[in-house]
């Protein structure tokens, strides 16, 4: 009796190691398996961000994100200054406190400052607080060391719901997806990323590059972008200057077999 009660107890614990082992197990593979990688969510639509402007004019806004590493960003910006472009790049707070020289130099070539959140985190998945503390605590440091005051916002792995938006317009944001992901951050390969951003191309898109460390092909594949595009007669611009000449859309034009503005 006394035997048969131990292998009882022994059974049970066994159980419940087991039962916690596998929630742990849920827990890692259910996670992000990339924290950078851009996954969008869907909106109610009472919220909508901006994904492109419409414009009659054959402008394009070239914006990069960058949450860390020191690598590549040294790479892109002398490819800007040759073909003399000017971009929108999206920091994060914390990436942007390590490398505060990195962020004057990105000023000091022309280039404007927009906010890509603090903590690298799908937003949508906590309440208005912590969303409004996450983007104000990464505009007072974007401020205090570019000297700009930003006003676009993009949320990390472009993950938004209306209250995601909402929250950054009462900060004073207007938050802004991408209407052309280069596929940079996969490292897909130079002559990949090329064809896809002139084939996807269309006036008043906003096109999608990192210069984080991760992404390894951005710096190769840039140039014949660049020189694609204005072969096609595509001014590349910030996305202020696009937004002064144009109407912010919010319709989503992604995998729309004829984009607008053709």
């Amino acid at each position: 009796m006394l035997l048969h009660r131990k292998t009882m107890v022994a059974m049970l614990g066994l159980a419940l190691v087991l039962v916690v082992l596998a929630s742990l197990y849920r827990g890692w593979h259910h996670g992000p398996e990339h924290t950078w990688e851009p996954r969008p969510t869907a909106s109610t639509g009472n919220d909508m961000p901006i994904f492109y402007v419409k414009t009659d004019k054959r402008q394009v806004a070239l914006t990069f994100d960058i949450s860390w590493g020191e690598k590549t960003l040294p790479l892109v910006l002398p490819i800007l200054t040759e073909h003399q472009v000017k971009c929108t790049f999206f920091l994060s707070g914390p990436w942007s406190e390590r490398h505060s020289e990195a962020v004057r130099t990105i000023v000091e070539h022309g280039h404007e400052i927009a906010s890509h959140g603090h903590k690298h985190e799908n937003l949508s998945r906590f309440d208005g607080q912590h969303i409004t503390d996450n983007i104000s605590t990464a505009h007072k440091i974007l401020e205090r060391i570019s000297g700009q005051t930003p006003r676009f916002f993009r949320p990390p792995n472009g993950d938004y719901d209306d209250l995601v938006v909402g929250a950054a317009r009462q900060l004073g944001y207007e938050t802004v997806i991408w209407s052309v992901d280069s596929l940079d951050w996969k490292n897909p390969g130079v002559e990949f990323m090329v064809d896809r951003v002139l084939r996807q191309t269309f006036p008043g898109a906003i096109l999608l590059f990192h210069a984080s460390d991760s992404c390894e092909q951005t710096h190769l594949a840039l140039p014949e972008v660049i020189h694609g595009l204005k072969e096609a007669d595509y001014e590349l611009i910030t996305l202020g200057e696009m937004f002064e000449g144009g109407e912010p859309a919010r319709d989503d034009p992604r995998g729309r077999p004829h984009p607008p503005g053709g």
